[in-house]
């Protein structure tokens, strides 16, 4: 079922619900990741590293945070949706949005097992172009890289 959801640029205060939105989601729909980073940790990354370098865009309902996508250059760093709202068009409104700002292209990286979010992305355009074992990233779990080649004139 899709409900309305509004979409805003983050603001500096939203670090900690978004961090909550990250860990959440995660959990949610990885729960066999490895979990890294403790709150405290979570909470710094998105203030110093997300919402200080990255493009983010929020999604609320009612006024409430209920996920958010976050840009970097042609790449999709983040996106991330509250258990509770998965499934209820938030992170196809978040997506709709970051392509329609990013016309010439996107890339992005998932872990191979996370399923749902690999079908969602091909459903969006996105077609996979490379495969990793993990090595490269911290969670040392195999991930894949997928690209959307923008709105074709």
């Amino acid at each position: 079922m899709t409900e309305a959801v509004e979409l805003r640029a983050r603001r500096r205060e939203d670090a900690d619900v978004l961090a909550a939105i990250h860990t959440r989601s995660r959990a949610a729909a990885m729960p066999w990741l490895a979990v890294l980073h403790d709150e405290a940790e979570t909470r710094g990354w998105m203030r110093g590293v997300v919402l200080a370098h990255q493009q983010v865009l929020v999604a609320e309902r009612d006024g409430r945070p209920v996920g958010f996508a976050a840009v970097e250059g042609e790449w999709l760093e983040q996106l991330y949706v509250a258990p509770e709202s998965i499934g209820t068009g938030v992170g196809q409104a978040l997506l709709d949005a970051v392509k329609a700002d990013r016309p010439t292209g996107l890339s992005l990286y998932v872990f191979a097992r996370n399923t749902r979010a690999r079908r969602f992305y091909e459903a969006a355009g996105f077609v996979l172009v490379a495969e990793s074992d993990g090595r490269d990233n911290e969670e040392r779990e195999p991930d894949c890289t997928y690209r959307w080649s923008g709105i074709s004139g």
